[in-house]
């Protein structure tokens, strides 16, 4: 009787520190990852020599963060991924005119587009993590 009632409770134990495990949803670390990828950007002095080779980088490894946050998020965030694929166009499109021609003017229109990208990516991480 003893050893059925250790049992039980043994398996009991079990079951409950497993149903109290940590399993987040995909999107929560993707999210993650996107953020530190945008935060790489916002570190970026653009009036440095090879600034624009390093925004191009970073916004290389956003593109796939962002792809696997879309995958990760499904249909659940969409209006926010449509919100950072607006804004992550526009930054894309800016720093591609800087690198045809890196003039104070183009350069500006990237720092000018950054803003509203992280400002994107802030929101879509926000809702998400209330759901982490």
């Amino acid at each position: 009787m003893r050893l059925t009632a250790a049992v039980t409770t043994t398996l009991l134990l079990g079951a409950v520190l497993v149903g109290c495990s940590d399993d987040k949803p995909a999107v929560c670390g993707s999210v993650d990852d996107l953020k530190t990828s945008v935060g790489n950007v916002k570190n970026i002095d653009l009036t440095a020599s090879g600034a624009v080779s390093d925004l191009e980088s970073s916004l290389t490894t956003i593109k796939s963060d962002l792809a696997t946050v879309k995958t990760d998020a499904k249909s659940q965030y969409s209006t926010q991924i449509d919100a950072v694929d607006t804004a992550f166009t526009q930054l894309t499109t800016a720093a591609d005119a800087a690198k045809a021609d890196p003039t104070g003017t183009t350069l500006a229109a990237v720092v000018a587009a950054v803003p509203p990208f992280t400002s994107a990516v802030q929101k879509l991480a926000d809702d998400v993590t209330s759901t982490c």
